[in-house]
């Protein structure tokens, strides 16, 4: 089954990053937009899996609902979703074969790149790589993004509400629970040939690329997509900076 040609992005208002949308829509003309606020994204959980809207209100952290909002819709009606904080830098048909049954996502980081420590590559990445999770394309009902939802679904059942609002405030948390660690980890299971799925995943300057990899001249053609991290929702401090909702 090959994937749509269809963008999917969401964001509390469509009034926030819309020149950076405008990328997306300059690159892919021919291809179907779709954009969720908050309200419209619910509403999506709630028409196309009923039975997932229970877990996606308990979690309590806007961007674990996000995620869960991805993963599901991509699952739903295919395409390629891509953070509203990213700029796209050439149209992903040009260097994605959308007509191949695969679901494409990209490195992030690994242990080699890392030039910082282990102790502070361990505080955001999984090991031995990490595979971001702001933009990733696939064809509907793809089963890596089946077993995501379930995965998240049954981490999720375990606690309480008071228990998931309470360890959301570690930002580890929220990347086991929801984000690019189990992610990574799902993918794996594809990528080891444990479970059997097509994955394709793109080296890292193509859509993992640092703010300090963009500035270099010599990356520019392999970028294709860069992401400002403009919706950066973890901290440095212990402090919360994000909703978090009993």
């Amino acid at each position: 089954m090959p994937i749509p040609r269809r963008i999917i992005q969401t964001h509390r208002s469509p009034e926030i990053g819309r020149e950076l949308r405008e990328s997306w829509a300059e690159h892919h003309p021919d291809y179907e937009y779709l954009f969720f606020d908050h309200d419209q994204r619910r509403d999506f959980v709630a028409t196309h899996r009923p039975g997932l809207l229970p877990i996606y209100d308990k979690l309590p952290g806007i961007v674990q609902q996000v995620d869960l909002f991805r993963y599901l819709a991509v699952h739903e009606i295919g395409g390629i979703y891509a953070d509203a904080d990213t700029v796209c830098c050439a149209p992903i048909h040009s260097y994605v074969d959308m007509e191949q049954d695969h679901l494409v996502a990209g490195m992030e980081m690994t242990m080699e790149t890392w030039r910082h420590g282990a102790e502070t590559y361990m505080n955001t990445y999984a090991t031995p790589f990490q595979v971001c999770n702001w933009i990733f394309a696939a064809p509907k009902g793809h089963t890596v993004l089946a077993l995501m939802m379930q995965r998240i679904a049954y981490y999720a059942a375990q606690m309480s509400p008071e228990q998931l609002a309470a360890w959301t405030r570690a930002d580890r948390f929220t990347l086991e629970l929801t984000g690019p660690m189990v992610w990574t980890r799902i993918l794996t299971e594809f990528l080891s040939g444990t479970r059997q799925a097509p994955v394709t995943v793109l080296p890292r300057m193509v859509w993992g690329s640092l703010p300090e990899d963009q500035r270099l001249p010599a990356n520019q053609d392999a970028i294709k997509v860069r992401h400002l991290f403009e919706g950066f929702w973890k901290t440095p401090r212990r402090a919360r900076t994000y909703e978090v909702r009993l």
